[in-house]
């Protein structure tokens, strides 16, 4: 009795320093996005120490009400990818590897992932309330930082293509289009959240996506940005009209502005398909094609088995040894298939198949069942970009996704806490 007399009277200091982790790992997570974006070497180590933050906020909590399985999905979702990742790591994994890049980058995201979900979780059953905005105009001021960032890059560089620190100019795209969705959303759930104002945080971002010439971001943040803004003021016709006005006079003046790059850009996307037509995938988009139809190839003939990187190379070899026409996507043999789903179709078989559309799944979910708008355009942004590329690789993009969904969390829980005032 007396032992649990103490115990019992250790729990409020308990809930107040997990309370206070709490908040750190939030304030970290922010940090992480950022760092993630201009030095992915540094990221991960700040990402660490948000893990462990958050580890020990979890332990000092204890168990709560909300542990329940409308909040656990998504974090499973995002744990069982990192296992999956891991065990195929260290199942194929050999010293001095040629694949070496392509194992190093699955057992970074591997760790991101098992990290990952339990930051999520944390988000996700947290009890914080909070009504202050000045949180939700930091996030809404990144996408100008960026902006300003790649503007004095821009003028003392002559980048074709502006990539910051991510690597890519393709990952820069990815991140700034991710990184623009929470900026976005931070604003449309301020007082002032006039159309106008998430409208310049699109048009800072355009100009972001304009310099690195990434075709897919270019088309799929504007259709992202007015889902966003017919969800948001669908039931205030005067604030929607302008902003669909607004919208269009901001995109009308980027091709304007950008029109260059802009239209060399989709000259090459048709030279590309046309030459692809004509059996040469040696190009952007016939190396894609290509890559599209060795990974479901590949999968088809092993539907149910992991195979190792230099598998998948070999068979890709044979393939084009067979068929010439596929020749460009060889290029791409150490890297990724260009497609989130035949990539992991690839390497893992259904296994990988059903954890990817898991995910989405367990993303669509939560967003429904938490309301969280911002949550299920964080989503369509992530399905989007992953029907061209593959963004659950490597380190940058991985902790960007991870820090993005938690701060989108952490700001869904603040409008929920003032809508139940």
């Amino acid at each position: 009795m007396p032992t649990f007399i103490k115990l019992h009277s250790w729990k409020p200091y308990t809930l107040k320093s997990s309370m206070i982790l709490e908040i750190i790992t939030y304030i970290l997570s922010f940090f992480s996005l950022i760092i993630a974006f201009v030095d992915n070497t540094f990221s991960i180590k700040m990402y660490n120490i948000t893990a462990i933050t958050c580890l020990l906020a979890l332990i000092l909590r204890g168990r709560q009400k909300n542990y329940n399985i409308k909040n656990l999905i998504l974090p499973l979702s995002i744990i069982i990818i990192g296992l999956l990742d891991l065990i195929w790591y260290s199942i194929f994994k050999v010293d001095n590897s040629p694949f070496r890049a392509t194992y190093h980058s699955y057992l970074n995201t591997a760790k991101i992932f098992i990290f990952g979900s339990f930051i999520v979780f944390l988000a996700l059953t947290s009890q914080l309330k909070y009504k202050k905005e000045s949180v939700l105009y930091i996030l809404y001021s990144l996408s100008f930082i960026i902006a300003g960032y790649a503007m004095y890059i821009n003028s003392i560089h002559e980048y074709d293509r502006i990539s910051f620190g991510v690597g890519t100019a393709t990952g820069a795209a990815y991140s700034t289009m991710l990184i623009g969705i929470v900026s976005g959303v931070a604003i449309l759930y301020t007082k002032k959240n006039h159309p106008f104002l998430f409208l310049l945080n699109s048009c800072a971002a355009l100009y972001i996506l304009a310099l690195t010439q990434t075709r897919a971001t270019l088309l799929l943040f504007p259709v992202i940005c007015a889902v966003t803004l017919i969800a948001y003021y669908n039931k205030s016709p005067k604030k929607y009209t302008s902003a669909i006005v607004l919208l269009i006079a901001i995109l009308a003046s980027v091709v304007i502005i950008f029109n260059k790059p802009i239209q060399n850009r989709y000259n090459e996307a048709l030279n590309d398909l046309n030459s692809y037509t004509n059996a040469n995938s040696v190009t952007s988009l016939g190396a894609r094609l290509a890559m599209y139809e060795i990974g479901l190839d590949i999968f088809k003939k092993s539907p149910f088995s992991f195979r190792s990187a230099e598998s998948r190379a070999e068979s890709m070899n044979l393939l084009v040894a067979e068929h010439n026409r596929l020749r460009g996507a060889l290029e791409f043999s150490n890297v990724h298939l260009h497609n989130e789903i035949i990539e992991a179709a690839s390497l893992k078989g259904l296994m990988g198949i059903f954890s990817t559309i898991f995910l989405y799944f367990s993303l669509f979910y939560t967003a429904y069942k938490k309301r969280a708008l911002g949550l299920l355009i964080l989503t369509l942004g992530i399905v989007g970009i992953g029907l061209s590329d593959v963004i659950i690789w490597a380190r940058s993009i991985p902790i960007i996704v991870i820090s993005a969904i938690v701060l989108l969390l952490v700001i869904n829980n603040r409008n929920n806490t003032i809508n139940q005032e």
